[in-house]
């Protein structure tokens, strides 16, 4: 997993054009992506309140970027503009979205096997795990920590496959 995917072509030209429309609503551009076989452009926002995007919050961002598809000429003229919520399993790829995510419970996928460093003093079940699902407690520029059956695993960006938010929902509705 690269963090630091830095965006280029058109979909670098779409990240700075409906970045500063999606502040300017309100919103927070959580990610983006452009599909171009499809013409396919995707927001995720958020509201910074919620941390998440409700139908109307969707709709009023897409309003907003009426204009700028209007009159910007480099824009190809068959582009389908989609405007999201993340979802409650969102996708976490960079940085700011670990740091967002400190406190929660995430679910991760790695790449090859745990290094014996990173499982020195674990519980029984975790060492030969490709999936882990815990309580993610730091994140920094080289990898992050998470609590797995209580012990605090620390992966690298480089062996991790996915990341996703994994929210207990059960307890949210009791």
């Amino acid at each position: 997993m690269d963090i630091n995917n830095e965006r280029s072509g058109l979909e670098k030209k779409f990240f700075l054009m409906c970045e500063p429309v999606v502040q300017e609503a309100g919103y927070r551009l959580y990610d983006m992506e452009y599909i171009s076989t499809q013409k396919l452009l995707r927001l995720y926002i958020q509201d910074p309140r919620t941390g998440s995007a409700l139908i109307e919050d969707c709709v009023k961002v897409d309003h907003a970027l009426d204009k700028p598809f209007e009159t910007e000429t480099w824009i190809p003229e068959d582009v389908v503009l989609e405007v999201s919520s993340p979802g409650v399993y969102r996708h976490l790829s960079t940085l700011e979205h670990f740091k967002m995510t400190i406190g929660e419970v995430i679910a991760v996928v790695i790449m090859g096997q745990l290094s014996e460093e990173q499982t020195k003093d674990a519980p029984k079940g975790i060492k030969g795990e490709k999936k882990f699902r815990g309580k993610l407690l730091s994140a920094d520029g080289e990898g992050f920590t998470i609590e797995v059956k209580g012990y605090p695993l620390t992966l690298t960006y480089k062996q991790t496959k996915k990341v996703n938010l994994d929210p207990d929902l059960k307890s949210v509705s009791e």
